[in-house]
């Protein structure tokens, strides 16, 4: 039988009535309790990865005390690739380079994880600098490439820096419209009045938008208003389009692996060459004071981008070749392109003693069980015949050496799109089904393809932060501030795969 409204009414109501109420103290226990318990289990699944890449981030919200975000991105064990917050914790002033080295380090150091960073991705403020030196020192495992890729940029973060310094050039300009909106959105007569010339000349129809000073894409969408587009306007919106898209592509994915920025972010040099002789004076002197800072901030970022995207097997060093003339000039080109390739084959080969040492070490085991047992009908056999095969192998002079994984995966042909269907591609699925064959160099790629070039991954988690510190929930302690974030976080995933699966099913 059918139950009507009003019956599903009364078993709502009847069901309120008779929850069973819990005290703010049982609520605060129980996220407490299941903090801890997904911690250890956090803990067990980290137990199998043996490098992670961090963010670190602060975070000011109502409570005026800063709180610092830290950020796992690893490859698991069945090449996907995942984000876990570690820590959302206070650090208490100064912010200063020792001060946030060393909660960074102290919750590595809870974590036991303080040797398994092998990169660390921060925005560019000053203090981060002596930040990242300090825990170089602190850090006892052997950094890749000698700790030069150590430090990521923020590459989101140097994009603002870049647009809000060339945008200085037209200050002026910008501050009329910015003034001309608040006017308008100010008077709801005004708003009715500009809609009616807006129809008189046919232009279409626009939100008006007031942006946010500090946020360049804010002011390029202001920017946007037709009845603003005169031709320094027109010019620089066009130009700034290019921004619009790399940031479209870095905030576009959950969770972006690093093959994807340099394909991107080298158009912007290029756009960046162009318009530094543009004939109109407004677009030059942007342009000119941009790409100052661009090759200041980028160069860290640029290397970093150039080794993940070799490792995409739709560019390796194809890429390279095509995108460094139109990035950099002259003798440089060259340079870097060695740079790139050199530095590729070092970080290679520092895998290959990893793996090697290795597998010695289980070999030498095995060997030991292998000795004590009895039976073996070929153990003779393996003794002699193999050493006295290895040393013919040694003495022939026309037997070339193997080659290495990297060898064989650069020599290998770029693939090309063929369809809309190859957009889709998964570069750690296609790492996963040849793991295999490129043993070694998988093993470099699960690392550096789970680097994250900015700290947008941050931004998530600040967001739901200013919803649980709302201003109903000021006053909560840190350590429940940190069990919401942190255990939410962790049981998030559990929940996506549930109900993937009951989809699937």
């Amino acid at each position: 039988m059918k139950v009507g409204v009003e019956s599903e009414v009364a078993i709502a109501n009847f069901k309120y009535d008779h929850a069973k109420k819990i005290s703010r103290n049982t609520a605060r226990n129980d996220c407490i309790s299941t903090f801890e318990l997904e911690k250890k289990k956090l803990k067990t699944m980290l137990g199998s990865v043996n490098r992670v890449n961090l963010i670190a981030d602060f975070w000011k919200y109502g409570q005026k005390i800063g709180y610092m975000c830290l950020i796992y991105h690893f490859v698991d064990s069945s090449w996907k690739l995942q984000k876990r917050i570690i820590n959302f914790c206070d650090v208490p002033p100064p912010h200063s380079g020792v001060v946030i080295s060393d909660a960074i380090f102290k919750s590595l150091l809870d974590w036991g994880h303080e040797n398994k960073v092998c990169i660390i991705t921060l925005d560019n403020a000053n203090n981060n600098d002596a930040t990242v030196k300090i825990l170089k020192d602190a850090i006892k495992r052997k950094l890749m490439l000698g700790g030069k890729i150590f430090h990521v940029r923020c590459c989101a973060h140097i994009i603002n820096l870049l647009l809000q310094d060339g945008l200085s050039e037209i200050e002026t300009v910008i501050e009329n419209v910015r003034e001309s909106v608040k006017y308008l959105i100010a008077s709801e007569a005004c708003l009715i009045k500009f809609g009616e010339i807006a129809k008189q000349l046919q232009l279409p129809s626009k939100k008006l938008i007031l942006d946010c000073p500090t946020r360049w894409n804010a002011t390029y969408a202001m920017l946007l208003l037709p009845w603003s587009l005169e031709r320094c306007f027109l010019s620089t919106k066009i130009e700034m389009r290019v921004f619009d898209e790399v940031k479209n592509v870095i905030s576009g994915s959950e969770y972006p692996t690093a093959n994807i920025f340099l394909l991107e972010v080298w158009k912007i040099k290029e756009v960046l060459n162009e318009k530094s002789l543009d004939e109109n004076d407004y677009i030059s002197a942007m342009a000119c004071k941009i790409k100052l800072k661009f090759d200041k901030y980028c160069g860290e970022c640029n290397f970093v981008m150039s080794i993940a995207a070799v490792l995409d097997p739709w560019f390796k060093m194809t890429l390279i070749n095509f995108s460094f003339p139109k990035i950099y000039q002259g003798f440089e080109v060259v340079r870097n392109i060695d740079h790139v390739h050199d530095s590729l084959y070092q970080l290679y080969n520092e895998y290959v003693v990893d793996y090697t040492s290795s597998n010695a070490g289980q070999n030498a085991s095995k060997s030991t069980e292998g000795s004590s047992s009895v039976g073996g009908n070929n153990s003779k056999f393996k003794t002699r015949g193999r050493m006295e095969f290895d040393q013919f192998v040694r003495n022939v002079d026309n037997i070339q050496l193997a080659k290495s994984d990297l060898d064989v995966y650069l020599e290998e042909c770029v693939f090309l799109y063929s369809d809309d269907s190859d957009l889709d591609f998964d570069v750690l699925e296609w790492w996963k089904a040849n793991n295999l064959k490129f043993c070694i160099l998988s093993k470099m790629a699960s690392d550096i393809l789970s680097i994250l070039i900015t700290t947008v991954a941050s931004g998530s988690a600040f967001s739901i932060g200013g919803r649980v510190i709302d201003v109903y929930r000021a006053s909560l302690s840190t350590k429940t501030v940190q069990a919401l974030l942190c255990g939410g976080d962790w049981v998030r995933p559990l929940y996506k795969n549930e109900k993937q699966s009951k989809l699937e099913g």
